[in-house]
């Protein structure tokens, strides 16, 4: 079954007045990608995840304006998120608050993972991207943490300093334009795309909310959570995308993450037509693809990423897949 991913159209605020400032034509742009000014007349409108990327794609390019991510997410705040962002604003520390970002993000965009992990003395918010069949989905991304730096300013306040945020695509802009944006130091093509911070800041506490509000926010996002209670495709690529890179992505390892025995989630999978391997090969290629594009990441590292043994193993996997070698179809889909 064909997985349909959707992304609310809040994640598009500002976007006309940031056309308009540049020259361009809202209407226009909007219509390239299969999309009407009417989707974007109600923030919970939800819209397709790939007309999304492509709309920031072709703003980028026809208004020659290689930051268009990071403009746009200059003009975003809390409120875009709408309910998420209430339970956000509801929590008690910044732990508490980033932990529901994390619980909650899926009902603001079914495309897109966020985890929130701690290592040592610097807390880890990593971005794993499910829908992958568009492999340059650079603008987005930087939308994306462009918006997730603002939001953590906004919990922690000022004085606070961003350790790094990493990114797995190539630069795009001038190193200037992410020092404006993210005040900190900013790498390109590494292996996964996160922001990191002092692990100091999360037991900060948030300024006080209604708790009687909070809980009602709760129950209505808890409602709507079970809504995804069958949506067995996105939860099994979920967990191969955050575990393949640290081991062999293996079936019964993702079912004891599910709560699962093999058998159950075999039997879960084939209800929708899907099989374990089809998935993993889905996500390994579609992955694959876009780090090929979109990055400089070393093949060597790539397959590591991947969960695959050796350079050897990947590469003939996405040869019997894509009909050519890694390295020969990088070098035809980064060709001007």
């Amino acid at each position: 079954m064909k997985q349909d991913y959707l992304i609310r159209s809040a994640s598009l605020s500002g976007f006309s007045s940031l056309v308009t400032e540049l020259g361009g034509d809202t209407h226009n742009l909007l219509l390239q990608c299969e999309l009407r000014p009417r989707d974007l007349s109600n923030p919970d409108n939800m819209i397709a995840f790939a007309s999304m990327i492509n709309l920031l794609e072709l703003a980028s390019n026809e208004l020659n304006c290689q930051d268009f991510g990071l403009r746009l997410a200059a003009k975003q705040g809390l409120e875009m998120l709408g309910s998420v962002g209430l339970i956000i604003q509801a929590s008690h520390t910044v732990r508490e608050a980033l932990v529901n970002a994390q619980r909650y993000m899926m009902l603001h965009s079914y495309g897109e993972y966020w985890m929130l992990r701690e290592f040592e003395q610097s807390i880890f918010i990593e971005r794993y991207q499910i829908y992958q069949d568009i492999s340059y989905a650079k603008q987005y991304k930087e939308l994306s943490f462009g918006v997730c730096a603002g939001l953590v300013k906004t919990l922690i306040g000022q004085p606070l300093q961003l350790e790094r945020l990493e990114f797995a695509h190539v630069q795009i802009s001038d190193s200037s334009v992410y020092r404006k944006y993210f005040e900190c130091p900013v790498v390109f093509n590494q292996e996964n795309d996160r922001l990191i911070l002092d692990s100091s800041y999360l037991e900060q506490p948030l300024l006080p909310n209604s708790y009687q509000d909070k809980q009602q926010v709760k129950f209505y996002l808890d409602q709507l959570i079970s809504q995804f209670g069958g949506d067995i495709e996105r939860k099994v690529k979920t967990l191969i995308l955050q575990t393949m890179g640290l081991h062999d992505a293996n079936i019964d390892q993702v079912a004891t993450m599910l709560n699962m025995n093999r058998r159950t989630l075999q039997r879960r999978l084939a209800s929708e037509g899907l099989t374990f391997k089809q998935l993993l090969t889905d996500v390994r290629m579609s992955t694959a693809c876009w780090y090929l594009q979109s990055s400089q990441l070393d093949i060597t590292l790539l397959s590591e990423v991947l969960g695959y043994s050796d350079v050897s193993a990947f590469s003939k996997a996405f040869k019997q897949v894509v009909g050519v070698s890694p390295l020969k179809w990088r070098k035809s889909a980064q060709e001007p």
